[in-house]
């Protein structure tokens, strides 16, 4: 499959048929004060320059198919298996194909298959991946500050026990009713399928079906997922998974958008009926007054483990997006975020059972078509 990957990405390359080749970057100075962990000890402040999203965007046509495609020009994962407070750079063809798919029309149908782009995780998801949130929640991944779990070492920061999943290869299909309703089912590979077949089965595969809509005029826009999947491991653990998402997008008047969602993300052991669960409710808003754009967003989160508590998650963000010339392909941002991690389980450490970790973010976003 990786061979495949890398072939398409080249065929892709070298093609002159393309509609545009576009590069998004966000590049950030995030300051983080000094705060109390969950056992009440002091974790020191940090200073660092982070770019967050470094990807190109290919899409163009191939006959009268459609390619959709985007390729990560960084990528960095956290060796936790090694040592929980080092992080590791890391690029493979997995990483670096975000996605890669081409989709036939056929009437009010299409159909598409590569590597997909999941129809998980809401509106936040995508806002996430183009670099326009400066908060992300729980169940899409969102890191809190610094826990202690019992005789383990430091964790650099809380996150959810089930995660909203990657990109996955696949197969879909979507119907079309009118210019404001969509549904689309798609049939992609198991959640922690490898391609060295090492950890997981890969015996079934996962399955999800969602509906887009809008009315009245587009003051309202909306969407409905469901995926149930597996991440069967090999020679041992069945997982039954599942990820629901809702979400509401209003816009009560010019320029204002209201966005409303939850997502729920359950993770079902097959041979004890134990499950996790990682849910997540998310409210922002954002209106836009020439070249100023205030954001706030608020997130409320809750981690299970086994069906009991493991956390739970209040957090909020206040950011000023600023962009000079509406022409521009540069947008200018400066953000405050809280995060607070509390009412930890018996996983945890005692101590003050909260921890709060409080950010500053300064930063720049360029969106441009290379080609041009």
């Amino acid at each position: 499959m990786k061979k495949l990957l890398v072939m398409a990405a080249v065929t892709v390359a070298a093609t002159n048929a393309f509609a545009g080749i576009k590069l998004v970057v966000r590049s950030d100075y995030q300051y983080t004060s000094t705060y109390e962990n969950n056992a009440g000890v002091d974790v020191e402040s940090t200073s660092v320059f982070t770019p967050d999203v470094a990807r190109m965007y290919y899409t163009g046509t191939v006959g009268d198919a459609v390619v959709d495609s985007a390729f990560n020009l960084r990528s960095f994962d956290q060796e936790m298996a090694v040592d929980p407070t080092v992080g590791k750079k890391v690029m493979t063809v997995d990483t670096f194909v975000e996605h890669l798919f081409i989709t036939k029309a056929m009437g009010d149908w299409s159909f598409s298959g590569g590597k997909l782009w999941m129809n998980v995780g809401g509106f936040e998801r995508r806002a996430f991946y183009d670099g326009d949130t400066y908060l992300t929640s729980l169940a899409n991944g969102g890191i809190g500050g610094v826990t202690v779990v019992g005789a383990t070492p430091v964790i650099p920061g809380a996150v959810g026990s089930v995660l909203t999943p990657e990109n996955s290869s696949g197969v879909s299909a979507a119907y079309k009713m009118g210019e404001n309703h969509k549904v689309e089912v798609q049939m992609y590979n198991q959640v922690n399928r490898d391609s060295d077949l090492l950890t997981s089965a890969n015996k079934r595969h996962s399955v999800g079906v969602a509906y887009w809509g809008s009315f009245a005029d587009k003051m309202l826009q909306t969407y409905l997922s469901y995926n149930s999947g597996a991440a069967d491991v090999k020679g041992g653990t069945g997982h039954d998974l599942t990820y629901i998402g809702a979400g509401f997008r209003v816009a009560p008047m010019e320029n204002l958008n209201i966005d409303l969602e939850y997502l729920s993300n359950t993770d079902k052991y097959a041979n004890s009926g134990e499950k996790d669960e990682t849910t997540s409710t998310i409210l922002e808003a954002r209106y836009k007054m020439g070249m100023w754009a205030p954001v706030l967003k608020y997130e409320m989160s809750t981690d299970k483990v086994q069906g009991e508590d493991n956390f739970k998650r209040d957090a909020w963000a206040l950011a000023l997006e600023i962009t000079p010339k509406a022409e521009d392909a540069f947008r200018y941002h400066v953000a405050y975020t809280s995060i607070k991690d509390k009412d930890f389980g018996a996983a945890y450490v005692a101590g003050d059972d909260e921890t709060t970790k409080n950010m500053v973010v300064v930063g720049f976003k360029y969106v441009g078509d290379i080609v041009k």
